[in-house]
């Protein structure tokens, strides 16, 4: 082989290349492919010996066919999985041998023509240049890089341009040989026969791994011969078991067609069987109605009836029924039998149903109303039935108005004995109809009784109406006010009194006749909100029953069916979509409205008028007066259940705050001062003040608790509307903000006018003999006299004890705390024009501490914060030296918040009269 006599001339020629260069002689190498074959041999009689072992001592495994407890389905599968890794295994051993072998070959080729012409160019140019052993020539690499390359040709250009055409030419036909073309050192070349070599030897260890997984195969094969014939074996049973299990199919496939074609004649034997016991059973029923009519025992000719009725209608109609039912005495065909005995029983049982309602025997309606539907004839039952509750309903309704009217609310509780009397009808009387009419079916009766009361409410509100002369008194009422629309409702507009041009509201309300009673008012009010809310509580009861009834009804096509028949007429809910109920109250609610404002208008004026002040109190009359009538007004609203009837109520009573009430205190604030300050103009403006504060006070307090009784009054009423009710009671924060400005605006009057203009004289009264200049013997005489502090708490005490006795708590703490503000803004100016030393600046750190806790005990409010000023000027003047500015000051100043201009405190340091003005000046602020 040419692989063979290339490998064993390798060595040869690098031992000449030694002697030539070196001139020690080298020793001769082995063949490394030699070497490979004949340690293959011994590899492959090792292999041999291992199989021969192992398939004598190969142990039984789970599936192996050595084992004696092996099934012929597991030996098969055992087979197979052992062919494919035989197979798996072989191709991939036998390509990965090719693979390695082709590559080993022709790297041996193209390195024996490489040295070959390098052994050339050394014999040609025996004296050579020396070669620089670079990092490149030093790392031989058989697929040199780009950057090898550059530098082989670079050398070989030196040596001769003969080497360098010839390595160029050779590097043309095997690129990967180029930097070993290039060689001309003996010492290189050496080093690469060396990397030769290993690269030898490792593809013989890659050759020997490969023979080693030999043993495997050859293992795997001998496994199969010994499977060889018990395989055999097992063919001839599964082609035997295969013959018997198509032999025992073919035959039970005869036996089941024979057997479907019994099950066929069998069902239709039994239907034929079923369809004569029908027809005999229809007929056993046809006479029966007929005999239980004679009888006249119409349950059991009902009962009859509907068994009948439930025959398919192929059964009533056929020839078989035709030919076997009619007798001598019958000659009639089925179904015509059961048409004519069906309408004289029904004719016959709604003739006993009325006379039974008419007797009013519960005992005998209820045995006929249950009959209707075992005739198909529900509706007519429930027509029936609707009639005589209705009839209750109405009879009630009469015997209540035939009375006079006796107590205040009499046509309030005879529409509520309606409603209980309907209510009580569909408690009682739903699970008799759910139980002999199915669920859904109470619907309609519902329905009638809704109709049924719907005329009577509106009889007994026309009653009302006619009784308590409500429209002569919205008709009075409006005959003197103009109408106008103030407040705009989720469903429309609604009526507000409006004053009359050049007259106020409460002189508008003096010109209405006093035949109009507000006391009769009142009791009409009671009852037009007492009829408003129990309408509402019906209808919602009304509403929640129907609509568990159409909620049944959906599940059923009938039922859904008549719904929507009834689209038109009626809503979701079942109920009527125009309700007479309905539109009366909201006519009720309309007077209502009319009334309740001009009631409200009336009470304030009145309360206005006769308002008076008790000595002792802190407020006059008409302020407890006034929001008991507001409170009542609401509560009546809300008791109403209307929402937008509590809207309107709400933006009316914000007029009224707004017109007849506050600005009756502005008017008075306005005109209190007119005769100067006396001691009794400032009583009755510190009087008013109160009577705001404590309006704002109760303002707050009723909208809370309105809200409360909408949540626990109206809580039947929908989400929204109970969202909108609380948006709606808001608006009376409004009413309070406006107040608020109005208090605080009366206070600064208060102040401006009566007590700001005393205090600079106060503070300078009490200043008049003090200084801050002073010796240790001048000192203690001015701390054991105090006089400074004792003059201004005596001062300021005799200026706000009328204050304090007279104006509520937080009417007097404003007062106080801006006279505070005053008061230190002043004394902040004083102590800027005043001199000071050491002694003096602890002297009136003493004072102002003593003035401070004095101030603070004045009120509640926080006044500390308006004293800030005057503790840092305290705090300036207390210094020791400049320097130890800088401690309290910028980065140093820690917690402390300066808040004197660095100008106040040059200006406060040079009231020191030991701190020199040059020095203050040159200090870094």
């Amino acid at each position: 082989m040419a692989t063979d006599s290339t490998h064993s001339a390798l060595p040869g020629t690098a031992s000449q290349l030694g002697d030539e260069n070196t001139g020690a002689p080298s020793q001769s190498q082995p063949a490394p492919l030699a070497q490979a074959q004949t340690h293959s041999l011994d590899i492959h009689g090792k292999q041999q010996q291992q199989q021969q072992q192992q398939a004598l001592q190969h142990p039984p495994l789970e599936g192996d066919p050595n084992s004696e407890n092996v099934s012929p389905q597991e030996l098969t599968l055992y087979v197979e999985k052992l062919l494919e890794q035989i197979n798996a295994k072989f191709d991939g051993v036998s390509g990965q041998i090719l693979g390695k072998m082709d590559e080993m070959s022709s790297r041996i080729d193209d390195l024996e023509k490489s040295i070959g012409e390098l052994v050339q160019n050394v014999e040609e140019e025996p004296k050579l240049p020396p070669v620089s052993a670079d990092k490149h020539s030093r790392n031989i690499q058989m697929a040199p890089t780009a950057q090898e390359k550059t530098t082989t040709a670079q050398r070989s250009s030196d040596v001769s341009s003969k080497d360098s055409t010839t390595a160029e030419a050779h590097s043309k036909s095997n690129p990967s040989l180029h930097f070993i073309k290039a060689l001309t050192n003996v010492a290189d070349i050496q080093e690469c026969l060396r990397q030769l070599e290993l690269e030898e030897t490792k593809v013989d260890a890659d050759l020997d791994e490969l023979l080693a997984e030999r043993e495997e195969l050859e293992a795997s094969l001998d496994k199969l011969e010994v499977l060889e014939p018990q395989l055999g074996s097992l063919q001839h049973e599964s082609t035997s078991l295969v013959k018997i299990i198509s032999d025992t199919s073919g035959l039970a496939e005869s036996i089941s067609v024979k057997v479907r074609q019994l099950d066929l004649e069998q069902s239709r034997v039994q239907m034929a069987i079923k369809h004569v016991e029908d027809v005999q059973e229809l007929k056993f029923c046809i006479s029966g109605i007929q005999r239980a009519m004679v009888q006249s025992d119409y349950e059991d000719a009902a009962r009859h009836m509907h068994k009948a009725l439930g025959f398919d209608k192929r059964i009533l109609e056929g020839s078989f029924a035709e030919i076997s039912v009619p007798s001598a005495s019958n000659p009639e065909y089925p179904t015509v039998m059961l048409t004519n005995s069906k309408a004289k029983l029904l004719d016959i049982i709604s003739t006993e149903f009325e006379s039974a309602t008419q007797r009013q025997s519960e005992e005998d309606i209820t045995r006929y109303f249950k009959l209707f539907p075992l005739l198909g004839e529900e509706q007519v039952g429930l027509d029936k039935y609707s009639q005589f509750v209705c009839a209750i309903v109405s009879g009630k309704a009469q015997a209540s108005l035939a009375g006079p009217p006796k107590s205040p609310t009499f046509y309030a509780d005879t529409l509520i004995r309606l409603f209980e009397s309907v209510a009580v009808i569909i408690d009682q009387h739903q699970p008799v109809i759910g139980k002999f009419y199915g669920p859904g079916k109470m619907l309609r009766v519902i329905q009638r009784l809704q109709e049924e009361s719907d005329a009577r409410s509106r009889k007994i509100l026309e009653a009302f109406e006619e009784e308590r002369a409500i429209s002569r008194k919205v008709a009075e009422i409006k005959a003197f006010r103009e109408p106008k629309r103030t407040a705009v409702q989720a469903s429309g507009t609604i009526r507000s009194l409006t004053p009359q041009p050049g007259a106020s509201n409460m002189q508008q309300a003096a010109v209405i006749p006093e035949v109009i009673d507000p006391r009769e008012l009142d009791i009409n009010l009671n009852e037009m909100v007492l009829i408003s809310q129990r309408a509402h509580l019906y209808n919602r009861f009304l509403e929640s029953r129907a609509k568990s009834e159409v909620e049944q009804l959906k599940g059923d096509h009938a039922g859904e069916s008549l719904l929507e028949k009834q689209k038109d007429l009626h809503n979701d809910s079942g109920l009527l979509r125009v309700s007479g109920l309905s539109r009366k109250v909201e006519e009720v609610i309309d007077q209502y409205l009319v009334i309740e404002e001009f009631f409200l208008r009336r009470s304030v004026d009145r309360a206005m008028k006769i308002d008076e002040y008790d000595p002792g109190n802190q407020t006059s009359s008409c302020v407890d007066d006034v929001f008991y009538i507001l409170k009542k007004t609401i509560s009546r609203a809300v008791y109403t259940s209307n929402v937008d009837c509590l809207a309107a109520m709400i933006n009316f009573i914000k007029n009224t705050l707004e017109i007849d009430y506050i600005s009756v205190f502005q008017r008075n604030m306005s005109s209190v001062f007119s005769n100067g300050d006396t001691r009794d103009a400032r009583f009755q403006y510190m009087i008013l003040l109160n009577n705001v504060n404590i309006s704002i006070d109760y303002l707050e307090k009723l909208t809370v608790e309105i809200e409360q009784e909408c949540v626990s009054t109206i809580a039947s009423l929908s989400e929204h509307s109970l969202a909108k009710a609380k948006v709606v009671l808001s608006g009376l924060t409004g009413s309070s903000s406006k107040f608020k400005r109005i208090l605080n605006h009366g206070i600064e009057e208060l102040y401006e006018r009566t007590l700001k203009p005393r205090l600079r004289p106060l503070l300078q009264d009490s200043y008049k003999d003090i200084k801050y200049v002073v010796t240790d013997e001048e000192y203690a005489e001015q701390e054991a006299l105090n006089s400074f502090v004792n003059r201004f708490m005596s001062g300021l005490d005799s200026l706000v004890d009328a204050f304090k006795s007279t104006l509520t708590d937080d009417n007097y703490n404003q007062v106080i705390a801006n006279a505070v503000t005053t008061l230190t803004r002043t004394w902040e100016d004083i102590i800027f024009d005043t001199k000071f030393n050491k002694m003096g600046a602890i002297r009136f750190e003493k004072d102002l501490r003593a003035v401070g806790f004095y101030m603070v005990s004045l009120t509640s409010f926080p006044l500390r914060e308006k004293l800030t000023r005057l503790n840092q000027m305290a705090m300036l003047l207390d210094l020791e030296e400049l320097d130890d500015l800088y401690e309290i000051w910028g980065n140093n100043a820690g917690a402390i918040t300066w808040r004197l201009t660095d100008g106040e405190v040059r200006r406060i340091l040079r009231s020191r009269i030991d701190f020199h003005p040059e020095e203050v000046a040159r200090l870094k602020l």
